[in-house]
């Protein structure tokens, strides 16, 4: 495993963990994790999730994760944009605060990694895979090296990207509200009925006014459009659901589980990342001073980014046109996760347009099959299965941390080319 920094611009320097794989590191494909936020550290999927270590939450203390990704594909673990997590940005610098901000950057950390750090890599497969608001990194970053090649810039990174990999992924504000009433009022996943009739109706009757303001936000694609139908949800659609969280009793990121700190609602059957990184035997392993403090999440950052609007526009535009340039894409999704419910984003992806859309939606859903350590469901569609959706039953918000050898028999699943349908 090697860990480092990468100059992307005078001002910007992004952190990365690599692990090599555990199977052949030579020929194996490469991962790209991104953890979402915005301003969210990747640190917490390197230790809570799918990394070669999780944190034992007793001990403050790492032991080996059997299950990791890395079994058989080599792991980039991306702090970013700069300043979120081990990354940084000069005293200063402008705040990103837009999706398109952190692109040139990833582009550009990209091309150092695997043309300078490690150019034996470069010939091999790379997945770019990205969880919650990476439903905008990951598409948005690959949007922006697509259009770089079709502009033969000098900056386009030419490696093998063979695939998106979104997890719990939000690609649509409006999906997870569309999805409400079918989540809570008629059971997912390992979870019945949440909610009484009256509360019922009322997300029913919700539903056509969230259709409404969809399609205005969709045929616009302003930031302040798309913010006026949040401000909708917040107030109409989630408070039913949110009253059951500050009241302890729900969780937004698995329906099964308390929440025990409003509003950040930590799991606590998990390692407290921020505490072990800031160890001073810790910090100086990975060569930051006494005086750095690790912080989870890039606050600054993510209030940037919401004052911007810009996190309110939908991003299907360019996951379809991550799509049609021929990149597969894998939907990973936790059946037991509130804030991006499996039936909503089952109609978003039901409603993406692109050139296999139709092939997609008459895809017939079937159980997921003996051997990959979960139940649930899953379809593909498009040519050659392009686009998969995978639903795991016992996963909230963070698949490979809840269901952690079926996450990873899925994802080998696909590395080897299956979920083809």
């Amino acid at each position: 495993q090697w860990t480092g920094t990468v100059d992307v611009t005078p001002s910007h320097r992004l952190f990365f963990w690599f692990f090599n794989s555990r199977n052949d590191p030579v020929r194996d494909p490469v991962i790209v994790w991104m953890n979402g936020g915005p301003g969210g550290s990747s640190m917490m999927g390197l230790f809570n999730e799918l990394g070669a270590c999780w944190l034992d939450p007793g001990a403050n203390a790492t032991v080996p994760n059997p299950f990791a990704w890395n079994n058989n594909a080599s792991v980039l673990f991306l702090d970013q944009p700069a300043g979120v997590g081990l990354s940084s940005r000069s005293p200063g610098s402008p705040l990103q605060a837009h999706d398109v901000d952190g692109a040139a950057d990833f582009q550009a950390f990209l091309n150092i990694f695997f043309g300078k750090i490690f150019p034996d890599r470069a010939h091999l497969p790379i997945h770019i895979a990205a969880e919650s608001y990476g439903g905008h990194y990951g598409p948005v970053y690959l949007k922006h090296i697509l259009d770089s090649r079709r502009f033969d810039s000098p900056d386009a990174f030419r490696g093998n990207i063979s695939s998106l990999i979104l997890v719990d992924a939000v690609i649509d504000f409006a999906a997870p509200a569309v999805g409400t009433y079918e989540f809570l009022c008629r059971g997912y996943g390992h979870h019945g009925k949440i909610m009484n009739d009256s509360t019922c109706d009322a997300l029913r009757r919700s539903v056509p006014k969230v259709f409404e303001l969809d399609r205005n936000c969709d045929a616009g694609n302003d930031g302040y459009e798309c913010w006026g139908m949040t401000t909708f949800l917040e107030e109409v659609v989630h408070p039913y659901y949110y009253a059951e969280v500050e009241a302890g009793k729900r969780n937004p990121f698995n329906v099964h589980i308390p929440c025990p700190n409003w509003p950040w609602c930590a799991d606590i059957r998990k390692g407290n990342i921020t505490a072990y990184l800031n160890q001073p035997a810790v910090k100086a392993a990975l060569g930051f001073p006494p005086s750095f403090t690790f912080e989870d999440v890039d606050i600054p950052l993510n209030a940037a980014y919401t004052l911007s609007k810009d996190p309110f526009r939908p991003t299907a535009r360019q996951v379809a046109a991550v799509l049609d340039a021929g990149i597969r894409v894998l939907v990973l999704q936790g059946n037991e996760d509130y804030i991006v419910n499996t039936p909503g984003n089952m109609w978003a992806y039901d409603n993406l347009r692109w050139s296999g859309l139709a092939d997609y939606r008459l895809a017939h859903w079937r159980p997921l099959p003996e051997g990959v350590a979960a139940t649930g469901t899953w379809k593909a569609g498009g040519e050659g299965g392009r686009l998969a959706f995978v639903a795991v039953d016992g996963a909230g918000h963070t698949v490979p941390g809840d269901v952690r050898e079926g996450s990873w028999r899925i994802v080998k699943e696909w590395l080897e080319g299956g979920w083809r349908g």
